[in-house]
């Protein structure tokens, strides 16, 4: 059985997954697939031939994925598509994340779904880039990750989330392939953060070098920050992030340098929110959707000259959806601030929903901090992967407390003994 040590950050959000996978070659592989998976419940007739795996694989396997599971976690046995290919499948059945019922993230088995498909996906890609063939034989993963969920769930959920990932193996076959590939994964370690809080961590932890950069950004957006340095940041102990998902708002608190648990919070509505409302306005326009991330993908689209007048229709419904959602952030962010404010130092805001609301958020935020509290509203380009990045950290940080701790409990064993 050939072996694999793989540590991961996955920030499973609920339009898309951003995750970051170290395992033999020990580089940190990074990439974002679209949160869902389309359910098959036939066979697999067109297979692609096991000699074109190098090519394949050194492609990137993770938005082709197609794979079965035999885990506690997963309920369904059908064949699960993954990324552009589960878009582009002519199947009845998407799955996506439920982020109308309040349902949490961890009790849904989507995230499960996600993990372990791409553990076993970078299991398979790294035997192959090592040895220049398919395995005759089961992978065995040893998996560590760092995950995150939405404050007021990581409240309540983070325990059982982390304990349902250890609890026996987990078996994933990928079929892509004529030969099928069985992985076998079992997690020796998983860490649970709170979303944003893992952003802020990240923040941190790339040191002044970053903030000098975000300070950069920033000023070239119109706010002087005048007399602040990067290193003023840095050394800010009481902050507020405003994580802009696509399902939620997270508002992680950090009060003396320590995650402010009891003063963080979820707002349950995110720009997927914003898209969801423009929908039905669009429609009367006589400008339908079939989803919000068909009217996503098409406000990231450059139109024709011929559509131009149409997409800046289309944007200008969206933005007054926008500006209500903004409004209503804002609100949020006031309960926070009547309880933190007087000590907060610098505000973050960021998150792949960030961008689409800066014009109407930016200016409110200023209109309610304390005067001279600097809102640094980070570039979505990069600011989207923040909480992946701290998840990555995270887990290997305890990965390498792990392997500075094996020999000495060896040592202690032997003279036990």
């Amino acid at each position: 059985m050939s072996k694999h040590k793989i540590t991961g950050g996955i920030d499973v959000g609920n339009g898309y997954v951003k995750a970051a996978l170290r395992g033999l070659d020990g580089r940190a592989e990074k990439f974002d697939i679209p949160s869902g998976v389309a359910l098959v419940t036939g066979a697999v007739d067109l297979p692609t031939p096991d000699s074109a795996a190098s090519d394949v694989l050194a492609a990137g396997i993770f938005n082709e994925l197609d794979v079965t599971f035999a885990s506690s976690l997963v309920p369904s046995t059908h064949r699960h598509l993954f990324g552009r290919r589960a878009l582009k499948a002519q199947t009845p059945r998407f799955e996506e994340f439920d982020v109308v019922s309040g349902i949490s993230k961890a009790e849904q088995s989507l995230a499960k779904v996600l993990i372990l498909g791409l553990f076993a996906g970078k299991a398979v890609s790294d035997h192959v880039a090592k040895t220049g063939s398919l395995p005759d034989e089961t992978l065995e993963v040893e998996a560590r990750v760092a995950l995150a969920l939405p404050i007021d769930e990581y409240r309540e959920h983070r325990f059982g989330y982390q304990e349902s990932f250890k609890e026996g193996v987990h078996l994933v076959t990928v079929l892509n392939f004529e030969t099928p590939v069985i992985v076998r994964i079992i997690f020796v370690d998983v860490q649970v953060a709170a979303e944003g809080a893992s952003a802020q961590f990240a923040i941190r932890q790339h040191g002044v070098t970053l903030i000098d950069s975000m300070l950069e950004d920033v000023r070239a957006k119109g706010q002087p920050l005048e007399g602040i340095t990067g290193q003023d940041i840095h050394d800010a102990t009481s902050t507020v992030g405003i994580d802009i998902g696509e399902g939620t708002v997270n508002f992680p608190v950090f009060s003396d340098a320590k995650f402010n648990g009891d003063a963080s919070r979820t707002f349950d509505k995110g720009y997927g929110t914003v898209l969801l409302n423009s929908l039905t306005p669009l429609k009367r326009a006589k400008l339908p959707f079939n989803s919000r991330k068909a009217l996503a993908d098409y406000l990231l689209s450059t139109p024709s000259p011929l559509k131009r007048a149409e997409h800046a229709k289309v944007a200008a419904i969206v933005s007054e959806q926008a500006a209500l959602f903004s409004e209503q952030v804002v609100e949020e962010f006031r309960k926070i601030l009547a309880e933190v404010g007087r000590d907060t130092e610098v505000v973050y805001v960021f998150g792949g929903g960030s961008g689409s609301v800066r014009e109407f958020l930016h200016p409110l935020l200023l209109e309610v901090v304390p005067e001279g509290t600097p809102v640094l509203f980070l570039d979505v380009s990069y600011s989207r992967h923040l909480n992946r990045e701290g998840l990555l950290i995270a887990a290997t940080l305890v990965e390498e407390s792990a392997n500075k701790a094996a020999p000495a409990k060896g040592a202690a064993k032997l003279v036990a003994a």
